[in-house]
C-alpha cells in the first residue's frame, strides 16, 4: 500500500498500528501513526489510515504510480505479502522484489517463490557453505556447474565462486538450494499444487 506501512512496535505492543508517510518535494506532507487499539482493531485502524492518506494525497496533489502486474507482484500480493515481508524470506533487499516485479525476474526465483507460497517448501535457513553448494549440485542434483547456471539464471563463473568461497551466493540462491537439499522437487509452476 502506497505510503501505510505497518508499525508492530515490538518493545510496546500496545502501540502496534499502521503508520501513514507521505512525501512530495522532498519533505514530508503526512506522518501519522493509526494504534489498532485506539481504532477498535488493525482493520479498523488500517481503514482510517487509507482514509487519511488519500485525504492528504488529494489534498497535496500526489498521484500514485499503478500496482505492479508482473507474475511475482500477482503471488505476492495472493499471498497478501509486502515486498519487505517476500524479501526476507528470500533473504534479499525490497528492492531486489521490486526490480523483479517492474522487470524480469528468474525463473527459479518464481518456481521457489510458488512453492515457498503453496507451502510446498518450508522457508529454511540459508546456513549454505560453499562445499553445500557443490555437495548439493553434484549429488542431490547431479548437474554440472553450468546447468547450475542456467538453472539460477546466473554466471558460469560465478557458481564456482560461491563453491569455493570467493564469493558469498545471493540469499534466494541460498534459498532455493537449501530447499532443494530439503527434498523440494522443482518440476511444478508457480500454481498451489491442488489436483
Amino acid at each position: 500500500m502506497h505510503g501505510i506501512t505497518r508499525d508492530t512496535r515490538a518493545a510496546n505492543p500496545s502501540d502496534a498500528g499502521w503508520r501513514v508517510r507521505l512525501m512530495k518535494a522532498s519533505q514530508f506532507v503526512a506522518d501519522r501513526h493509526f494504534r489498532d487499539q485506539a481504532y477498535g482493531g488493525s482493520l479498523r485502524a488500517k481503514k482510517a489510515a487509507r482514509c487519511y492518506r488519500d485525504d492528504m494525497a488529494k489534498e497535496h496533489g500526489i498521484v500514485f504510480t499503478a500496482a505492479c502486474v508482473g507474475e511475482l507482484a500477482v503471488l505476492r500480493r495472493g499471498a497478501g505479502l509486502a515486498q519487505r515481508e517476500l524479501a526476507q524470506i528470500l533473504r534479499v533487499s525490497s528492492a531486489q522484489i521490486a526490480k523483479w516485479e517492474r522487470g524480469v525476474v528468474p525463473a527459479a526465483v518464481l518456481s521457489l517463490v510458488g512453492a515457498l507460497l503453496s507451502r510446498q517448501v518450508a522457508t529454511t535457513s540459508t546456513d549454505v557453505s560453499g562445499d553445500d553448494i557443490r555437495r548439493i549440485r553434484t549429488q542431490v542434483l547431479k548437474w554440472t556447474q553450468q546447468q547450475l547456471a542456467t538453472e539460477l539464471d546466473r554466471a558460469y563463473a560465478a557458481v564456482g565462486q560461491w563453491e569455493r568461497g570467493g564469493r558469498r551466493a545471493p540469499g534466494w540462491v541460498l534459498v532455493y538450494l537449501q530447499a532443494v537439499n530439503d527434498g523440494w522437487n522443482r518440476v511444478h509452476g508457480t500454481e498451489s499444487s491442488g489436483a
